[in-house]
């Protein structure tokens, strides 16, 4: 098949999925697009390089945007805001929900305040921001269930499609070589590998919930041939992860995948009451673990049976290089801040590239926001977790799919920076992690004001 023929194809397919989904949308607005564009753009690429404006070097660092890239991210950050201050959004209630993370955020705008260079910090900050508003804008649906399983759904029928037609026939923009060894390295439509992996991880996971959700009985009355889809999508999915080469990304696929095949057995239910002493025992077995010196042993086992060198690709001396650095260990050197020109340039040298990133996103907190921001980091986390594991054996829509992204994500952030950055894999980790907003009901219905949290809810029962 030619390329023209296989772009002309593959487009068709991606409208054609987007137009069958149609049905499932019904009674969204049209704001749940919003954050579909969001996704798609941190997901892959600036719009600037989707014109040819910029060129991609294949680098995590972050880069200032050009001006198209300011007006579109700013465009679509004041669209959020707009469409949630029109809804009924009781707000007092909806801060205190997520009181944690609300924290969390206020802390980080705080440390601007000492970063070296509080602009790009205000500017990072205001765009990270937009992913919490973003997420926001699909919780407050009046169905939040059908917005998020639309917004997962569009966002699987746009990346993976498009992902494949650039990898089979354009390598020219979707093939990189390593800097490490000059082998070629697949990016599809990201700007590197990582990102790359990362996509497809979230895209994964998604699509196998879907396809559990479509095999039920009550999902195929409306919908008959709704798994063949996704069944076929996933497949897709599966043969772009394999081309990823992400290690992480497939370790997280199978985690994540397997505790949504899982949650269905009242055995692992049984289990999941228990989370948070089976969290306990983890944790101190880790330290005695690692009092014992028995850790590294195992981290080197681990990472040889998920195909990683022992030094995992030589992050061990990264982390141990960075744990050095002169930073003041309580606030750290300020919100995204730690690496500056001079920084990276110091901690570079006996390097054949320039290291952007620790490529671990506890340490990267840590050298941006102290213990203080680690502590409010894991504090978002064990409470999310808790709740989530409540929303589980209650058998609340998304229970699940929440909980996968959630455990997944703690798992990413061993060996990539994905806390606080434009990326999928922090997006569904706000998405698992916020409470979704109470709403203000109309004045002809009763008054609940003094009512539980908004569940997610009409959607498909018992994820």
């Amino acid at each position: 098949m030619s390329a023209k023929l296989a772009t002309l194809f593959l487009t068709a397919f991606a409208m054609w999925l987007l137009w069958k989904e149609r049905k499932h949308a019904k009674g969204l607005s049209m704001a749940v697009w919003a954050p579909v564009l969001w996704a798609f753009i941190i997901g892959s690429k600036p719009i600037s390089l989707w014109l040819g404006l910029s060129e991609d070097t294949g680098s995590q660092t972050y880069v200032e945007d050009l001006l198209i890239d300011k007006v579109l991210y700013l465009a679509l950050i004041v669209a959020a805001t707009i469409v949630l201050l029109r809804r009924r959004i009781k707000w007092g209630s909806t801060l205190s929900d997520n009181s944690w993370l609300l924290v969390f955020f206020l802390y980080l705008f705080i440390s601007i305040g000492w970063s070296d260079e509080p602009l790009s910090s205000f500017k990072r900050w205001v765009k990270d921001f937009g992913n919490v508003l973003m997420v926001l804008v699909l919780l407050s649906e009046k169905d939040p269930t059908q917005a998020v399983r639309a917004f997962f759904a569009r966002c699987a029928f746009v990346f993976v499609p498009i992902s494949l037609l650039v990898i089979k026939y354009y390598p020219a923009i979707s093939m990189h070589y390593s800097r490490y060894d000059g082998r070629a390295l697949f990016v599809g439509i990201s700007t590197n590998k990582n990102i790359f992996g990362m996509t497809m991880y979230v895209c994964s996971v998604v699509l196998i919930w879907l396809f559990i959700e479509a095999r039920k009985p009550e999902f195929r009355k409306r919908d008959k041939l709704a798994w063949v889809r996704y069944g076929l999508v996933l497949l897709m999915t599966a043969w772009l992860e394999k081309k990823a080469e992400s290690s992480t990304a497939l370790v997280c696929t199978l985690l994540g995948g397997g505790i949504i095949f899982a949650i269905r057995m009242a055995s692992f239910r049984r289990v999941i009451r228990h989370l948070g002493t089976i969290a306990g025992v983890a944790i101190g077995s880790v330290v005695v673990l690692q009092a014992t010196g028995l850790w590294d042993a195992l981290a080197a086992s681990f990472a040889a049976a998920v195909g990683r060198d022992p030094t995992f690709h030589g992050r061990k001396e990264i982390w141990a290089a960075l744990l050095q650095q002169d930073i003041n260990p309580i606030l750290g050197v300020g919100y995204y801040s730690f690496w500056s020109p001079e920084r990276i340039l110091k901690i570079s040298q006996g390097y054949s590239y320039q290291l952007n990133e620790a490529h671990n996103g506890y340490l990267e907190t840590y050298l941006n926001s102290g213990v203080v921001g680690l502590f409010l980091l894991l504090a978002v986390i064990v409470v999310a977790a808790n709740r989530i594991k409540r929303e589980m054996l209650a058998g609340v829509s998304l229970g699940a799919v929440r909980f996968a992204f959630l455990l997944a994500a703690i798992f990413y952030g061993m060996s990539e920076a994905i806390f606080n950055r434009l990326s999928l894999v922090w997006f569904v980790l706000l998405l698992a992690v916020l409470v979704p907003p109470r709403m203000r009901l109309k004045k002809q219905t009763i008054d609940l004001e003094a009512t539980e949290p908004l569940k997610f809810s009409h959607g498909v029962q018992g994820a």
